[in-house]
C-alpha cells in the first residue's frame, strides 16, 4: 500500500471536512483533535509490523521514528484534553508542547544510527545512548526557550514568537538533513527511505510556514486545514517504513565491514549548549521567581542527567573495544597456530604472515614487509596474476586458485589459496586475506595412491598373464625332460639343455610375477626383523667390500617381531641391497650403504640408503611398476624392485622410494605382531 497517496487523501478530506464546517468552532476543534490523533498510528502500526525486519542501527533508527510518532501522539492527547476537556483553547505552554516539539526533532536524530552503513549491531547501543541524549538535551532546549518564557505574562508574546519559528526550522533542519543522508547513501536501497521520509517533511515545512504567519495573526484555532502540516509526515514516514529494505543477516567474515563507533564528541557539544543556555539565558532574560529557581533546577537536572548518559555511553564504548580486542587477540592466536598458511596484505605490502608461513618460504616478518606479494609468486605462474588481480576487484568475494610459490633460498612448491578482500566502511578493498595450503604432501599423496592403483590394475593384469603361461610352460619343460633322456646325439641334448634352462627362467619370472601380484601363500611365522636384515647383509657383505663399498649399520634395540616369511623378506632386503650396489658402483665405483631399523608407532621399519646418482624424476612414479628399471636392459629385467613391492603388500607392509637429497633410499614398513624382539646388544 502506498501511504504516502493515502495521507495525501487523508489529508485532503480533513480539509473539505473542516472547510465545510465553515464557523461552527466547537465541530471543527472535535473533528480536528480527533483528526490529529489517527496520524501517528500509521507509522506506529508499519513499523511495529515490520520490526522484526531490522536489526542493529537499522532497526534503532526505526526505533526513533516509531518514538517520534509516539511522542506526538502522547502530546497531542494532552493537547485534546486540554483544549475539549478541560475548555482551555491552545495551550501552547503545557508539557505537551515539548513532547510534540522533541519527537518533531527525532527525523533529525534518527540520522546519528546511519542506516544505510548497515546493521552493525555492535555498535547499535551506542547509537540509541546518542539518540536518548540529544533527544532529552532538545527537551531541555525546548523547554528553556519557549516553555519557560512562556509562563511569565511578560514574555509569552516572545516565547509566542519563537514557538512560530522553531516548529518550522525543526522541520525544515530535518529535511536538509535527511537530504544529506540520501546524497551520502549514494546507490544504497536506504537513499529512498531518506527521500521519501524528506517529501513528507517539505510538504509539512510549507505549511507549517503558512500556519505560522496565521498563528502569529491570532487567527490559529484546532480544526484549520493548515492542520494537514502536523499529519503528512507520518504517512510519509508510515511508506518509507513500508518499504524500507530488511536488515542483511550479518556474518563475522573478513568480507564485512569494519565496524567503527560514533565519537562522543557531539554529546559533548550538546551539554555544553545546555550549561551556555540554561544558565546564560537565566542571566540574559531572567524571569523571576518560581521560574527562574524552575529554570535552574532543569538546567542542573539536564545537566546530571546528559553527563550520566554521556559516562554510560563511554562505558558502552569501552565494554565494546574489550570485546573487539579480546576477539583480536583470539583470531590473533588462532592464525599462529594454524597449519595452513596465513598472510594479509594491504595493496602491494604485506601486512602480517602467521608463523607457518613464514618457516614455509623461509622468510621473517621483517624481511616480507620489504617484499609485494606478487615477489612471492614463482616465475612460471607469474602470468596468471593479472586475472587474479582482476578477479578480486570485479567480485569481494572468495577467489582460490592454485600457484606456485617461491622459497627464498630459490626453490618453489605448489600451493592452493583462498583469497577474500575486506572492505572498510565506503565499500573499498582495505586488505587482502589469503589462506594458503602447502600441497607438496598432498600431491605426494596422490601420486601414490594413483601409482597404487595402477599397480594394483597391472598385479591383476600380471597375474591373471602368469597363471595362464604357467600351465603351458610346464607341459614344455615336461617334454624337453622326456626328450632329454631319450636323445642320443650330445648336439641335440645340447640344445634341449639350453631350451629347458630357458622354460626354467621363464618360470622364475612367472614365480616373481605371482609374488608381485600378491598371490604368495608361503608359510609365516614370527621373525625378528633386525636378525633377518643382517642376515641378508651378511651374505652380501663380501662383493659390497670388494667394491669398495662401506656398510653402516644401525639396529634399533625396541624393535618388535613381525609375522613374515624369513626368505621373502631376505629376498627383498637383497634385492635392496643389490641395486644400491650397482647404482654406487656405476657411479664412482664405491660409496656407502646405509642400512637402519627403527620404530614407527607399533611397526616396524627399515630402510636401505645409498649416495649414488639418486632416480630420475621421470621414471619414481613408475619404480615400482613390472619391466622398469634402470639398469641396462642387457644387465636388467624390471622384476626386482616389482617383486620386492608385491613381497611387501603380501606381508600387509608397504615398501616406498623415501625423498633424499643424495643418492636414493627406501622404506619397509611392516606390521609389529605385539611380541618385543630381543634386545640388541
Amino acid at each position: 500500500m502506498n501511504w504516502a497517496i493515502a495521507g495525501l487523501a487523508y489529508c485532503g478530506l480533513y480539509a473539505a471536512l473542516v472547510w465545510a464546517l465553515g464557523d461552527r468552532t466547537s465541530a471543527r476543534l472535535l473533528v480536528g483533535n480527533a483528526a490529529l490523533l489517527l496520524p501517528p498510528f500509521v507509522p506506529l502500526a508499519v513499523i511495529i509490523r515490520r520490526r522484526a525486519a531490522w536489526r542493529g542501527r537499522q532497526a534503532v533508527f526505526f526505533g526513533a521514528i516509531a518514538a517520534w510518532a509516539a511522542l506526538w501522539l502522547i502530546g497531542q492527547v494532552g493537547w485534546a484534553s486540554d483544549e475539549v476537556l478541560r475548555s482551555m483553547p491552545l495551550p501552547w505552554f503545557k508539557w505537551h508542547i515539548i513532547l510534540q516539539l522533541s519527537g518533531s526533532a527525532l527525523p533529525l536524530i534518527a540520522i546519528v544510527a546511519w542506516p544505510h552503513r548497515g546493521p552493525r549491531s555492535e555498535t547499535a547501543l551506542t547509537a540509541t545512548l546518542d539518540i536518548a541524549v540529544l533527544v532529552s538535551l532538545t527537551g531541555f532546549l525546548y523547554w528553556s526557550l519557549i516553555i519557560a518564557p512562556g509562563m511569565d505574562a511578560s514574555h509569552a508574546s516572545l516565547a509566542f514568537r519563537s514557538l512560530a519559528f522553531i516548529g518550522p526550522s525543526v522541520r525544515l533542519a530535518s529535511v536538509v538533513g535527511l537530504v544529506a543522508a540520501a546524497a551520502m547513501a549514494g546507490q544504497n536501497q536506504w537513499r529512498a527511505v531518506y527521500a521519501r521520509l524528506a517529501a513528507g517533511l517539505i510538504l509539512a515545512f510549507a505549511v507549517l510556514i503558512v500556519l505560522s504567519f496565521i498563528t502569529l495573526r491570532g487567527d490559529y484555532q484546532t480544526g484549520s486545514p493548515a492542520d494537514v502540516g502536523w499529519m503528512l509526515p507520518f504517512w510519509f514516514a508510515a511508506w518509507a517504513a513500508d518499504t524500507a529494505p530488511a536488515s542483511v543477516v550479518e556474518t563475522h567474515s573478513i568480507t564485512a565491514s569494519v565496524p567503527r563507533h560514533a565519537s562522543p564528541l557531539l554529546l559533548f557539544t550538546a551539554i555544553l549548549i545546555v550549561t551556555g543556555v540554561g544558565y546564560g539565558l537565566r542571566y540574559l532574560m531572567p524571569l523571576g521567581d518560581p521560574v527562574d529557581r524552575m529554570r535552574d533546577l532543569a538546567t542542573a537536572c539536564a545537566l546530571v542527567a546528559g553527563i550520566g548518559l554521556v559516562m554510560v555511553r563511554l562505558r558502552v564504548d569501552q565494554r565494546a573495544v574489550d570485546r573487539a580486542n579480546d576477539r583480536v587477540r583470539l583470531l590473533a592466536t588462532a592464525c599462529e597456530h594454524a597449519g595452513d598458511l596465513i598472510l594479509i596484505a594491504q595493496g602491494k605490502r604485506i601486512e602480517y604472515a602467521n608463523d607457518a608461513f613464514c618457516r614455509a618460504v623461509g622468510y621473517t616478518r621483517e624481511e616480507l614487509q620489504s617484499l609485494t606479494p606478487a615477489q612471492l609468486v614463482a616465475p612460471e605462474s607469474q602470468a596468471e596474476l593479472p586475472a587474479l588481480r582482476e578477479r578480486l576487484r570485479a567480485k569481494p568475494q572468495v577467489v582460490r586458485a592454485t600457484t606456485w610459490i617461491a622459497r627464498k633460498d630459490g626453490s618453489t612448491f605448489q600451493a592452493a589459496w583462498s583469497a577474500a578482500p575486506m572492505l572498510d566502511a565506503g565499500g573499498r578493498i582495505a586488505y587482502i586475506v589469503g589462506v594458503i595450503r602447502d600441497m607438496t604432501d598432498d600431491v605426494r599423496v596422490r601420486e601414490q595412491l594413483v601409482r597404487g592403483e595402477r599397480l594394483s590394475a597391472i598385479g591383476e593384469l600380471v597375474s591373471g598373464v602368469a597363471h595362464e603361461l604357467n600351465n603351458p610352460l610346464q607341459s614344455i619343460i615336461g617334454t624337453l625332460d622326456v626328450l632329454r633322456n631319450h636323445a642320443v646325439d650330445p648336439t641335440t641334448r645340447a640344445d634341449i639343455d639350453r631350451a629347458r634352462a630357458e622354460g626354467a627362467r621363464a618360470g622364475r619370472i612367472i614365480r616373481n610375477l605371482l609374488t608381485f601380484a600378491r598371490k604368495s601363500a608361503d608359510e609365516r611365522l614370527l621373525v625378528d626383523l633386525n636378525e633377518v636384515v643382517e642376515a641378508a647383509v651378511r651374505v652380501r657383505a663380501y662383493e659390497l667390500e670388494m667394491a669398495a663399498i662401506k656398510i653402516h649399520e644401525d639396529y634399533a634395540p625396541n624393535l618388535p617381531l613381525v609375522m613374515a616369511n624369513r626368505e621373502q623378506i631376505q629376498q627383498l632386503v637383497a634385492h635392496l641391497i643389490i641395486n644400491a650396489h650397482h647404482a654406487m658402483a656405476s657411479a664412482h665405483g664405491r660409496g656407502i650403504l646405509r642400512v637402519r631399523t627403527y620404530l614407527v608407532g607399533e611397526q616396524a621399519a627399515l630402510e636401505i640408503s645409498d649416495d649414488g646418482p639418486g632416480i630420475a624424476p621421470d621414471v619414481t612414479p613408475r619404480i615400482f611398476e613390472p619391466f622398469v628399471t634402470t639398469k641396462p636392459e642387457v644387465s636388467g629385467t624390471g622384476f626386482g624392485l616389482s617383486s620386492s613391492f608385491g613381497i611387501a603388500n603380501a606381508h600387509g607392509g608397504k615398501l616406498e622410494l623415501v625423498p633424499t637429497a643424495v643418492g636414493a633410499c627406501f622404506r619397509l614398513t611392516l606390521p609389529g605382531a605385539g611380541f618385543p624382539g630381543p634386545v640388541q646388544a
